[in-house]
């Protein structure tokens, strides 16, 4: 009797060669010698960030402020809000306000639009206020899920159609939505998480198409495990940071850095690091966890 073939080992193949080509795709995404003109070619205005108050928006807020943009700061928390802004005003010589909303209710969310609506100078929007949490859709509470959807969903939408609004005339702008590469996965313990930040990408991918010929650009930045205070909520009270090996975490500087060198590079879909690269390359081949640890076995040498 024939010994049956393991039919595993093509899937080996099939996911190094994913993880290469799309390592290859991601660099010819966008004019590398463009990579950075946006921040470096003049466009100073005033960014608009959400999600400022800490992690990825503060340090959002502190690259841009170093750049000679004035903003405006977004976040529930207020006080924290106004020592940001004062410091970044103090050491660069910027323009900084503070709007205080919460972006999962529609009242935060119109609030962000009025203002908007305002600025004569709007060079930027981040939308990057947004949480997560960990454990089984039925173990966690609607209202808080419902917030989720509100804000990483209505709030992306909202904020984005009324940014484009007013650069559209100017024919000069940019939008940064910040997803994650959970946005790339389906998986258990995070169903509405990976669910909006996959919108997120998808939208930000649809509206660059319809902007493009505008002299607008669209990000939309998926970052792996990065060192902030998201993953300390409640909502992670099931997650433990040390099962994530650090070579996988990123600083927010890091993160930052990359996005806004690449801003007006023409490159929509911003996965920061090799690492992160190579496990969107595989989540593109639905490779499974045991051919995960036979493909280690193979390019460590220990096959």
């Amino acid at each position: 009797m024939a010994k049956k073939k393991d039919g595993s080992w093509w899937k080996l193949g099939l996911a190094i060669g994913a993880i290469g080509g799309f390592v290859a795709w991601q660099k010819t995404q966008g004019d590398t010698a463009a990579r950075g003109q946006f921040v470096t070619d003049g466009h100073k205005g005033t960014a608009v960030i959400t999600g400022a108050s800490s992690g990825i928006g503060e340090t959002y807020a502190r690259h841009l402020a170093k750049a000679g943009y004035n903003l405006v700061l977004v976040a529930r928390r207020k006080e924290k809000l106004k020592r940001i802004a004062s410091e970044l005003s103090l050491n660069h010589g910027v323009l900084v306000e503070v709007a205080a909303a919460d972006l999962a209710t529609d009242e935060g969310i119109e609030r962000i639009e009025e203002t908007i609506g305002k600025l004569d100078d709007l060079a930027l929007l981040i939308n990057n206020a947004g949480f997560g949490s960990y454990g089984p859709l039925i173990d966690k509470g609607l209202f808080k899920q419902l917030d989720m959807i509100h804000l990483h969903v209505n709030a992306t939408m909202r904020l984005t159609r009324a940014a484009v609004t007013k650069m559209l005339p100017k024919r000069q702008g940019a939008v940064i939505n910040v997803s994650s590469i959970a946005s790339f996965f389906h998986g258990a313990n995070s169903a509405n998480y990976c669910s909006t930040k996959a919108y997120v990408r998808i939208f930000s991918q649809a509206v660059y198409e319809e902007v493009k010929d505008d002299g607008l650009y669209v990000q939309a930045l998926c970052p792996g495990y990065v060192y902030t205070e998201f993953h300390d909520s409640n909502e992670y009270d099931e997650f433990e940071r040390s099962d994530v090996p650090s070579w996988l975490w990123a600083s927010a500087d890091e993160v930052v850095a990359e996005s806004l060198n690449s801003l007006g590079s023409g490159k929509v879909v911003l996965i920061p690091g090799f690492v992160n690269q190579a496990i969107v390359g595989l989540a593109k081949v639905n490779i499974e966890m045991a051919d995960l640890r036979k493909l280690a076995k193979v390019l460590t040498g220990k096959a």
